[in-house]
């Protein structure tokens, strides 16, 4: 590799590292605050805004963060202790908060994947214990958390391979046209056929991928 191409990557490897880092810094600062003001809301017996701002905390997701995991464990001790105490609205709030960040933050993976099948299961059985109004439904109520938990539980996110599928897609598209600007006009703005075919080949390939993936994710 030829110094002015490497430098022009460490150039472009540098500013992403300050992006990514300053983004991680933004996560974690938010984060950390969204934890103070649920801890403050803890002291003044608040359990509806320690639940709130603890879901806040745990949207800010980076992975490690320790206010991620103090932010899940939280709302799992307020949910647990709020059914306990038989206040299950709170205990519900909580539960769905715990669903809710989990949601949020899922990409390619879901980070809390386990504390998102426990909140399913906890509000399927809330849901299904709440009061009925009468003659509404008369199935038993171990049913009724069936089905709340079969509902809880459907995954209609897109599609793993086909989200990793788009990425990849659009990738080739844009590398297919660079290949055609760089390789086929030539510095007096002519056209050099033969160049470009492979380019135009990549490029669209990866429109056809690219739509591909869109109708079936």
């Amino acid at each position: 590799m030829r110094l002015p191409v490497a430098l022009g990557v460490l150039r472009v490897l540098a500013v992403a590292g300050f992006i990514i880092g300053a983004a991680s810094v933004r996560v974690v600062v938010a984060g950390e605050r969204e934890i103070a003001e649920s801890t403050d809301a803890l002291r003044a017996g608040d359990p509806h805004a320690a639940a709130l701002h603890a879901r806040r905390a745990a949207g800010w997701y980076a992975p490690g963060a320790p206010h991620v995991r103090v932010a899940y464990e939280r709302l799992i001790a307020l949910a647990t202790a709020a059914e306990g105490l038989g206040q299950a609205d709170t205990a519900l709030f909580a539960w769905r908060a715990v669903r809710t960040a989990a949601l949020e933050t899922r990409w390619l993976t879901t980070p809390h994947a386990d504390d998102l099948e426990l909140a399913n299961a906890a509000i399927a059985r809330l849901s299904a214990a709440a009061p009925r109004p009468p003659g509404t439904r008369t199935e038993p109520a171990a049913a009724v958390a069936r089905e709340h938990l079969e509902a809880l539980a459907r995954d209609d996110a897109p599609r793993v391979g086909w989200v990793v599928a788009l990425v990849a897609a659009f990738v080739a598209w844009v590398a297919g046209a660079i290949w055609v600007v760089r390789r086929a006009v030539t510095v007096t703005g002519q056209w050099v056929w033969p160049r470009a075919a492979p380019g135009l080949a990549v490029c669209a390939a990866g429109v056809a991928v690219w739509l591909l993936a869109i109708w079936q994710a």
